[in-house]
This record gives C-alpha cells, sequence and structure tokens, in this order.
C-alpha cells in the first residue's frame, strides 16, 4: 500500500513539472487534470474520501472545464482581432 502511494506521489509531482514545461496552454490544461486526479487516487489511498470527492468534484471536472472556457474564449478573442487588423 505504501509503495502505491510513492508511486502515486512521484507521478503527481512529474505531472506537475510536466504542466510547467508544456507549450501548449491545451496541453497543460490536460496535463493539470491527470495531476488533478492523481492527487484524488492519493487522497482515496490515505482513506481521505472526502478530500477526494471534492478534489475530483472540483479539481478535475470543475477547473478543468473553466480552463477549457477560457481558452475557448482567448482563442475566439485572437480570432476577431486578425479580422479587425486585416480591414
Amino acid at each position: 500500500m505504501i509503495i502505491i502511494a510513492i508511486a502515486v506521489s512521484i507521478l503527481t509531482i512529474t505531472g506537475a513539472i510536466a504542466v510547467l514545461i508544456q507549450k501548449s496552454m491545451l496541453k497543460a490544461v490536460i496535463t493539470y487534470g491527470i495531476v488533478s486526479l492523481l492527487a484524488t487516487v492519493l487522497f482515496v489511498l490515505m482513506k481521505a474520501y472526502d478530500v477526494a470527492v471534492t478534489e475530483a468534484s472540483i479539481g478535475a471536472v470543475l477547473t478543468i472545464a473553466v480552463f477549457l472556457l477560457a481558452l475557448k474564449g482567448i482563442k475566439k478573442n485572437l480570432k476577431r482581432n486578425d479580422k479587425d487588423g486585416e480591414k
């Protein structure tokens, strides 16, 4: 059990570093979602079920959805600004 917790902890730290070095924002958001799910697994292994449910619902789902909506809005604004610059 402790070996699995250590392995998941190492994967979580590695994933967090991977978020920082991503070139694409979309890839960084997806990697962040994976890190959040790994944190959820770690909380379950530590028998902190209430924290795991909160992390899964807010960290993995809601935050990722907000990030993806923000990226969509940024892309839309960039396209609109490019069209305004061509005129």
